[in-house]
């Protein structure tokens, strides 16, 4: 009876506590929220004779994202990570204001494709037409945040700190010997010769085909990738290629010798360099004014046309799925998107920015079909980011007009599904076993605790089979091209935009901005007004989503593996991959 009345004591004591807690955290969010009105009320003051920031190491979606929610004693942050085209009109506008005299540009790492970093290059080099300056500085720089940097005036890095200069590569990983040691398997069902999402199911090394694609892939980004730095720093190609693959730059110091960077500075001197360019005395104690991105955006007013006339801009980004899933490119979503636009009169044409590696045959169908319908009323126009591979290339095919930037992978018209059979793993490892009672000859097909016999693997395979004559017809019919044709380019292979080009997969090399002025031009509108969709959740509605118990877990293992979140996030999509026809990129490219 004692230690009932014990346990009882602790019930309460512990629900008054996390009734406190629930309290607290009402009330912060009350005081979030009409902080957060305020701030709408308040408008960012650009001071005379500012310098732009601009932080490469933030990640970069394609429309403006909520940063991971973070509570500390001074309130919520909910700051936002902006989307490629805010940042590419912000620093358009930089351009032409009077109170921004340059753009400095803090160095360490860069976590977004090249694709990403090819249009921030290009906003930047049309920036330094105003004449006016860009100042790159950091303790350190990762070779992708040196590529975008290495277009600035200045490049100044730490006396202490290194330019990264290895070479573009990628590492995959593989895991096939994991499987074996817990005795499963993976039971593989593919069309395309290069469709080599499955090896790391089957394989512990690269296959000769992969390997083939993967350097001519590679090849095309690398081409740019040291043409642009040459061009941009005057070193010549050759000395170049030298540099990388001696290992050359071992310190700031032997950057500047070999030209790379133009000094060895501490955070005073570039401060100096930049009062100086300010005309700014430092002994008297007048500061720079720095004005973050962030901050910027918000103090450029958005003027609407008087027109009801609309260009819809629908980002679809990240993996696709049926169901609605944070951070997933649901067709259950996009789908009635497309639907209500195609319905709208005052919409003239569909811009459909893509940034997805694909993901469920299905569900890239229900999309594809919804764009299909809309081509019969308005102009649809792709646009294609860093990826628009396998289901991402399955739902821009259609579209009136394809545009995609140089660097872009896209391709990977293939088809593939996994299915795990772990009856071993659970026999022999955890002493689980299975017994059953059939009144048909199949009723207890399913693969993952008894291997499929060759009747049920026939019947599987020749669905995969007929997703991608399905996949081929839908490539054919919509970039006009004999279905052989695109069955010789098919095969599951990934290209670079311009290699796409080059094979009739897309139409042009160019950005959203590109696509959007030429959606206007098909509509033959004189006067228009963007609207974006996925349409932006209120903050509010951010917040309480955050307190979801997948949200918080996934970010206190971001805090713990730091970078190498990547790999348990491979390890977390396996289980997307089963079961379910896919047609996603064939590895997880991720180029360093």
């Amino acid at each position: 009876m004692k230690n009932f009345f014990k346990q009882v004591l602790a019930v309460i004591v512990g629900t008054g506590i996390m009734g406190f807690i629930m309290f607290f955290i009402f009330f912060a969010l009350i005081a979030a929220s009409m902080s957060m009105g305020a701030s709408k009320k308040s408008n960012v003051n650009v001071k005379n004779n500012s310098i732009l920031k601009i932080d490469l190491s933030s990640t970069i979606f394609e429309k403006d994202k909520a940063k991971d929610f973070s509570f500390s004693t001074q309130g919520f942050d909910m700051t936002e990570n902006l989307g490629l085209q805010t940042i590419v009109n912000a620093i358009s506008h930089a351009k032409t204001d009077d109170k921004i005299e340059g753009i400095y540009l803090p160095l360490s790492s860069m976590p977004n494709g090249f694709a990403t970093a090819d249009v921030l290059r290009r906003s930047l080099e049309d920036f330094k037409t105003s004449g006016k300056f860009i100042v790159a500085y950091g303790e350190y720089a990762t070779q992708k945040a040196y590529y975008v940097a290495s277009v600035a005036d200045k490049i100044f890095i730490n006396p202490e700190g290194i330019v990264e200069m290895r070479g573009i590569g990628l590492q995959l990983l593989f895991f096939k010997n994991f499987l074996d040691k817990i005795e499963a398997e993976v039971q593989v069902f593919k069309v395309g010769t290069f469709k080599s999402a499955i090896e790391p199911f089957i394989r512990d090394d690269i296959s000769e085909l992969n390997r083939e694609q993967l350097e001519f892939l590679l090849g095309g980004i690398k081409e740019d990738f040291i043409g642009n730095i040459s061009k941009s720093r005057d070193i010549s190609i050759i000395d170049l290629e030298r540099i990388i693959n001696k290992l050359e730059i071992n310190s700031a110091q032997k950057a500047v010798e070999l030209q790379l960077i133009d000094g060895a500075y501490y955070a005073d001197q570039v401060n100096t360099d930049l009062a100086e360019r300010l005309g700014i005395d430092e002994d008297i104690d007048e500061e720079i004014e720095f004005i973050d991105i962030n901050k910027y955006a918000k103090s450029i007013k958005k003027e609407a046309i008087l027109t009801k006339n609309k260009i819809a801009v629908v980002y679809a980004e990240g993996s696709i799925v049926s169901n609605k899933e944070k951070n997933k490119l649901s067709s259950e979503e996009f789908a009635k998107i497309i639907s209500d636009l195609r319905k709208k009169d005052d919409v003239k044409a569909i811009v459909l920015r893509v940034n997805s590696p694909g993901g469920s045959a299905l569900a890239s169908e229900v999309i594809w079909r919804e764009l299909e319908l809309a081509k019969k009323d308005k102009t649809v126009i792709v646009s294609m980011g860093n990826l628009a591979a396998s289901g991402g290339y399955y739902i821009a095919c259609g579209a009136d007009y394809i545009f995609a930037e140089e660097n872009t992978i896209t391709g990977s018209i293939g088809v593939f599904g996994l299915v795990p059979n772990i009856e071993k793993f659970l026999e022999n490892r955890i002493g689980v076993t299975f017994d059953e009672v059939n009144l048909n000859d199949h009723a207890t097909m399913n693969g993952l605790t008894k291997k499929f016999d060759e009747l049920e693997y026939n019947i599987i395979q020749k669905g995969v089979e007929r997703v991608y004559e399905t996949f081929t017809s839908r490539v054919a019919e919509g970039r006009n091209m004999d279905i052989a044709k695109v069955k010789q380019y098919a095969e599951g292979r990934v290209w670079t935009g311009e290699q796409a080009l080059e094979i009739g997969f897309v139409d042009k090399l160019g950005d959203l901005t590109d696509a959007i002025n030429y959606a206007v031009e098909l509509s033959e509108v004189d006067e228009y007004n963007i609207v974006e969709y996925p349409k932006k959740k209120d903050k509010m509605q951010q917040i309480f989503e955050e307190f979801g118990i997948e949200q918080v877990k996934e970010r206190l293992i971001k805090s713990e593996l730091g970078d190498n979140y990547k790999y348990y996030e491979q390890v977390k999509n396996l289980e997307s991959n089963f079961n379910v026809i896919q047609m996603r990129l064939p590895v997880d490219i991720e180029v360093k």
